[in-house]
């Protein structure tokens, strides 16, 4: 691949199997050769065959190992990268809606492989998913700096709505106590990114947004929200927005927890995905964005020697 300013990748994915050691080289080798956006458009296989139990877990296995290779490649090369990744069954995108990506140089496996992703997109509809699905699913952050882990749980949001999603983001009055507070995101900047990330992954459903200035926000009071998706370190404190939904007289949200770790599954192409995916890029935070730009300041400010 030639270097780049913006990329797409197009890739075959099997819902039901980790990555193929062919794919995880392919996104090494746009993330080495990109120098400031790749967006990696999935077309998912073999869908149908998964089980309603367990497809939940594959989605999140398969997008987290996407980002999980894009970004441990990224913080090898120390690339300042962003990258999205978008499932193409599930975004409702119509061929008009990927005309711009279609004029960005591509990594496709093949030219048929990228004609096929691109022509077959519906025009209003999106392939069922095979995971329980709810018309109001909520979810909240702070969303400072929007990293990978926030595309995820966006992501899983995004795709467990069938009507609206109810984004609840901290305001910057609750922030006070944050580290590196004076280089939080304004909270204008912070909903405008979670918008635009949200637009990316669906295009069929309302988006709302609303400054969270409690411990609740707007879960509490919805009565129509049925679900809420969080990550595994925040769902025992979720729990306490269900007490708070019934002391309010309202039906408790089923909750949809994440997990942010990459477990691939048995037998030889598990040893091959944990030789090729870095967990710890999944778990960089907020926090540590703006410690590391805290840091660039201080050396910024140095006489030099």
């Amino acid at each position: 691949m030639d270097p780049v300013e913006q990329r797409n990748l197009f890739l075959r994915v099997d819902l039901g199997c980790s990555l193929p050691q062919a794919h995880i080289e392919l996104l090494r080798d746009a993330v080495d050769n990109t120098d400031e956006e790749l967006t990696v458009f999935i077309s998912l296989a073999n869908v149908a065959s998964i089980a309603q139990g367990t497809g939940w877990t594959q989605m999140q296995r398969r997008i987290s190992e996407l980002y999980a290779v894009a970004a441990g490649q990224a913080l090898k090369k120390e690339w300042s990268l962003i990258v999205d990744v978008i499932p193409l069954d599930f975004c409702a995108y119509s061929p008009d809606d990927m005309e711009p990506y279609m004029h960005r140089p591509t990594g496709a496996i093949s030219k048929a492989a990228r004609a096929e992703t691109s022509t077959n997109q519906p025009q209003s509809t999106r392939t069922p998913t095979p995971w329980t699905s709810y018309p109001h699913v909520a979810v909240g952050g702070t969303f400072d700096h929007l990293h990978i882990g926030h595309k995820i749980l966006l992501t899983a949001t995004a795709l467990a709505a069938t009507k609206r999603v109810v984004c609840g983001i901290s305001a910057d009055a609750l922030l006070e106590k944050k580290k590196y507070k004076e280089l939080l995101e304004p909270y204008r900047v912070r909903e405008l990114n979670t918008l635009l990330f949200l637009r990316k992954i669906r295009k069929d459903i309302i988006v709302e947004l609303a400054p969270i200035s409690d411990p609740y926000g707007p879960t509490s009071v919805d009565a129509s929200i049925e679900a809420l998706v969080v990550s595994q370190e925040t769902l025992n404190g979720s729990k306490a927005l269900n007490v708070r939904r019934e002391e309010n007289g309202l039906a408790p949200m089923h909750l949809m927890p994440i997990d942010l770790i990459v477990a691939p599954l048995d037998g030889a192409q598990a040893n091959s995905m944990h030789a090729s995916v870095d967990n710890s890029a999944l778990k960089i935070s907020s926090t540590a964005i703006r410690a590391a730009l805290a840091e660039k300041q201080q050396r910024g400010s140095r006489p030099p020697h």
